[in-house]
């Protein structure tokens, strides 16, 4: 249930600036959660995710892995200064004076020295990548993936148990927060450098933890000493990342400090209120959102109120509900006697370009969202069948080796279907109308930070499918290609390749055609 009745010197001008701000970068904030003293002061939920909904939490999973290494540490299974050489010497890797350099520090501090590209594949085992793959010749930070991967892969290997096992007796449990889902890799290991899906609520109770110093309940759960020191500023990353340093996955703005994931799923910590700001959302620009979170809201969380702001802020919220509330539309009955049942298979270049240009398909998930999964469908949407209801449409597609299967609101109402879709069982909330001969469906993966508009035009026996994505592949590839390593950080090049890169990537919004399968029409 949202809560807005704030306390604690909270400045409801602060978060509404925030949210107004957010939207004038075209963000999405799904969920608030305020923490002060203890006290949970301000939660809200954006129609139409809710508190129950578990979120991907992208690159948060690295904070649980550097807590999961905090416990190795305190149990004598590794050392900070220890090289992670010896433990993977099973797999093919060059020789080479730098592995004595790769300590489990080296990795917390994503000073690994190994080449790592954001698009790579996701989907194999990271140890047997990241051991392959080169060293760089330009030696400092760069944030990568694979550095948690292996740090996943190195607790499992002292441990004996895969990550969401070993953090669930140490961490989860002692903080009531039932063992998450945790994608895995071919190989089976939990995947460092994202992957776990958690509530809001259950990252503002990790993060309330944290800013205790590990205590909970009266009980330390979270070595001290070893959180201490991961949530302070080990070292400086470069001006691409807006930040003014970085500990062992826990990133640090001035005199607060933050686990972050991508499209904006943020717990800062500010401690000299004893306060905590939880935060899903989505975004295509972690740095973006950073600066609108920092500048907008923490900054003037505890500015002294003023006259009006908490009545203003519930107005926003109620405005901005409304916004997503979809709306009936007239039904073309016509058209949907002529589609009803009838199935259409995929036909053309489309899709073996796109998935040429960029490993990925094209399906329910967009390829955003799709770029950090460790297993995603292995071919691009086809066999799209339409059966029409009374007050909604049943659409079906197949995504090898998924079967897609969900139920669209016609009647001014949003329906949401239990999707699964490999590891994982989606909430896909949707609604579609007619325009024309167009059938737009809106699709809203609850648990995917995404939204995914399908315009569906039918001709006599055709179809052609056109998506919208929000995240927008190109737009994030835009703005991570720096940050990633992709392109290097030069004036005036630079934005000349990440120009050159979107417009290459405009052939992921061309039409899908298909057309309609005679022999298997049921």
């Amino acid at each position: 249930m949202d809560q807005t009745d704030l306390s604690h010197g909270v400045n409801a001008g602060a978060i509404l600036r925030f949210m107004r701000e957010f939207d004038a970068i075209c963000g999405e904030n799904h969920a608030m959660i305020i923490t002060v003293e203890g006290d949970r002061v301000f939660e809200q939920y954006a129609a139409p995710y809710t508190a129950d909904d578990p979120h991907n939490m992208f690159s948060v999973t690295k904070c649980l892995v550097s807590l999961a290494v905090g416990f190795a540490i305190d149990e004598g299974l590794i050392r900070l200064d220890e090289p992670i050489l010896p433990h993977f010497l099973d797999y093919p890797h060059r020789d080479d004076p730098r592995w004595q350099d790769m300590t489990v520090k080296a990795l917390l501090t994503m000073h690994s020295n190994k080449r790592f590209s954001f698009l790579q594949d996701m989907t194999a085992d990271h140890a047997a990548l990241f051991m392959a793959a080169p060293f760089r010749r330009k030696e400092g930070f760069l944030y990568s993936n694979n550095d948690s991967h292996m740090l996943s892969a190195l607790v499992t290997r002292v441990s004996g148990q895969s990550l969401d096992d070993y953090l669930d007796s140490r961490l989860f449990a002692p903080l009531g927060i039932a063992k998450p889902f945790w994608e895995k890799n071919k190989a089976g290991v939990c995947v460092g450098g994202s992957g776990v899906f958690l509530t809001a609520r259950q990252l503002a109770t990790i993060a309330e933890c944290v800013a205790a110093g590990g205590v909970w309940q009266g009980k330390q759960v979270i070595p001290a000493s070893y959180l201490q020191a991961a949530t302070a500023r080990q070292i400086q990353p470069s001006a691409t990342y807006h930040a003014d340093g970085f500990g062992y996955y826990f990133w640090q703005d001035g005199d607060t400090y933050r686990l972050e994931g991508l499209f904006g799923q943020f717990a800062v910590v500010i401690p000299a209120h004893h306060a905590v700001v939880t935060i899903l959302s989505m975004h295509p620009s972690d740095n973006l959102i950073a600066k609108t979170v920092q500048e907008q809201l923490i900054a003037h969380l505890f500015d002294a109120p003023s006259a009006g702001d908490i009545d203003a802020l519930r107005d926003y919220l109620r405005e901005r509900d409304g916004r997503n509330t979809p709306q009936a539309a007239p039904r073309n009955r016509e058209m949907e006697a002529q589609v009803n049942g009838k199935v259409y298979r995929r036909k053309g270049l489309t899709t073996a370009l796109t998935h040429a240009m960029t490993k990925f398909h094209n399906g329910l998930i967009p390829n955003a969202v799709h770029s950090s999964y460790p297993d995603r469908p292995v071919d691009s949407f086809d066999r799209f069948r339409f059966d029409f209801g009374e007050d909604s449409v049943r659409i079906r597609w197949q995504e090898n080796p998924c079967n897609i299967d969900f139920v669209a609101g016609m009647d001014g109402t949003a329906r949401v279907s239990e999707v699964p879709l490999l590891q994982w069982r989606y909430r896909v909330w949707s609604h579609a109308h007619w325009e024309g001969r167009n059938l737009v469906v809106v699709t809203r993966p609850l648990n995917a930070v995404c939204t995914k508009v399908f315009r569906f035009r039918f001709g006599r026996r055709t179809l052609r499918v056109r998506t919208r994505c929000l995240p927008d592949f190109a737009v994030f590839c835009g703005y991570n290609s720096v940050a990633g390593g992709t392109f290097p950080s030069v004036p005036v090049l630079t934005p000349v390749l990440v120009g050159l890169l979107r417009g290459a990537l405009a052939i992921t919004k061309l039409p899908v055609r298909a057309a309609w399968d005679r022999d298997n029409a049921k």
